[in-house]
């Protein structure tokens, strides 16, 4: 692998980390700090959601498939380097997201998160009321909010650490069909004709 290969990886993995942190910093914003109805918010979260999936696998696809075609013929691009780039360049992505969820919770105050996501809880616990779900059946939505109460907030580290483990998964799931597509065998040249 040449320095041309691992500057891609670089490129590219910044670009998807880009996009998908500010994904993730919206769908913080969304659920946790904004005062949109729970219904609401949760329809424009999901189409959101679906969106930037596409968008990333989109952005996988577009940068394996340049990188594929650059690579020299007579060498190739074959499946296990392909997988390897998706994988990097998934991982790279996993590291930006992580370092910006960090930043964005610990610039709006992790109390006010945790408050955020608590009243989350109780507008989806009324919901399930409403709809007649008994109110003893609730008791898990109270456990989970004074759970979340007393947890402190992970570091940048584990953060870090948790997004790029999520990515690597993320990527490489897709990452398997994309390797495939986008691998190319080495060519010798053209066939001489038998005469």
């Amino acid at each position: 692998m040449n320095r041309d290969f691992w500057y891609d990886v670089l490129r590219s993995g910044a670009i998807i980390g880009f996009v998908m942190a500010l994904s993730f910093v919206a769908e913080r914003y969304l659920l946790a700090f904004s005062q949109m109805p729970l219904l609401k918010a949760s329809v424009i979260y999901m189409v959101e959601w679906l969106v930037v999936c596409g968008v990333f696998i989109w952005l996988l696809v577009r940068f394996t498939r340049r990188i594929a075609n650059a690579a020299d013929p007579k060498l190739g691009f074959p499946y296990s380097l392909a997988l390897s780039y998706i994988l990097m360049v998934s991982a790279l992505a996993g590291v930006l997201v992580g370092v910006a969820d960090t930043a964005y919770i610990s610039t709006m105050g992790y109390d006010i998160y945790v408050n955020g996501i608590v009243e989350r809880i109780t507008q989806l616990k009324e919901m399930y009321l409403s709809m007649g779900v008994p109110a003893s059946e609730m008791d898990m939505f109270d456990d989970y909010a004074s759970k979340l109460r007393f947890v402190e907030q992970p570091s940048m580290w584990l953060n870090v650490v948790s997004k790029l483990q999520s990515y690597m998964i993320f990527g490489g799931l897709p990452g398997f069909i994309i390797a495939g597509v986008v691998s190319r065998r080495p060519s010798f040249g053209e066939p001489k004709d038998n005469q």
